[in-house]
């Protein structure tokens, strides 16, 4: 979530957006697998990202 919340300072709230998520996850793991491995399935990835700007807000 640092990742994320850093990309979110730098570069506004857009970065928030959740059609940005795959992005983010190749800039940081380079691959969706990686990411997967190291975080758990998609869908738990995205309950994340959203629990977290709920959160933020």
């Amino acid at each position: 979530m640092d990742f994320v919340l850093g990309h979110y300072v730098e570069r506004g709230v857009g970065e928030l957006d959740t059609a940005k998520l795959p992005q983010l996850i190749e800039l940081k793991y380079h691959s969706v697998n990686d990411a997967m491995e190291k975080l758990g399935p998609p869908q738990k990835i995205r309950q994340v990202f959203v629990e977290f700007q709920q959160n933020l807000y």
